[in-house]
C-alpha cells in the first residue's frame, strides 16, 4: 500500500518523533504516540560481529486500526536516548488489521 513511499526513508537516519511525522506524512493518519511503542529486539543467535542493536516500534494511528512497524538500530557500544537522538530506520512494515 505504501511501499514505494517507504522505500523512500528506509536506511535514513532520524528521530522517533521525525518518523512519526514521515508515517502522518505518508498514511494520511494521525499516530497515537509520536514515539511509538520501542521493543529491543534479541536474537536467538547472538551476533558479536554486529556493531548495533536492533528494536522494534510500532506506531498506531487514531483513524485506524492498522499499524506500522518500524525496525531500527542504534550503535552497539553507546548509550542512546531514543526519544531525542537519530537512529537508523531499516525497515518498515505497514500492517492492515
Amino acid at each position: 500500500m505504501n511501499e514505494e513511499k517507504f522505500v523512500l526513508i528506509e536506511n535514513q537516519s532520524m528521530t522517533l518523533n521525525e518518523l512519526a511525522r514521515e508515517l502522518e506524512s505518508i498514511t494520511g493518519y494521525t499516530v497515537k504516540d509520536s514515539f511509538g511503542d520501542v521493543n529491543r529486539i534479541v536474537a536467538q543467535k547472538p551476533n558479536f560481529d554486529d556493531d548495533f542493536e536492533s528494536f522494534l516500534v510500532t506506531y498506531e494511528f487514531h483513524e485506524s486500526d492498522d499499524i506500522v512497524d518500524a525496525t531500527i538500530t542504534t550503535p552497539r557500544d553507546e548509550n542512546v536516548n531514543l526519544k531525542t537522538e537519530a537512529v537508523k530506520l531499516r525497515l518498515l512494515s505497514y500492517k492492515s488489521r
